[in-house]
């Protein structure tokens, strides 16, 4: 028993600076990076969902009556 304890104790102890070497450690360039990443992504975001409001003009009825039916069936339960 005393064995097992004393081998549990160093393998804790041998673990500890692997896990504190496993942090990242993020610099001022990694993080400008991550935040030019996130704007990025948000502008992507942006754009594709505005793409469906340019339309060609006769896609225009189908588009708009995609939900008309379920705001119909909405109006009806209320």
């Amino acid at each position: 028993m005393r064995k097992l304890v004393i081998l549990f104790v160093v393998a804790a102890f041998a673990a500890t600076p692997a896990a504190a070497a496993t942090k990242p450690n993020k610099t001022k360039q990694t993080a400008e990076a991550d935040e030019i990443a996130k704007q990025h992504d948000n502008t992507r975001r942006a754009l594709r969902d505005a793409l469906p409001l340019v339309l060609p003009t006769w896609s225009l009825p189908f588009y708009f009556s995609m939900h008309h039916d379920e705001t119909k069936n909405e109006k009806k339960k209320k």
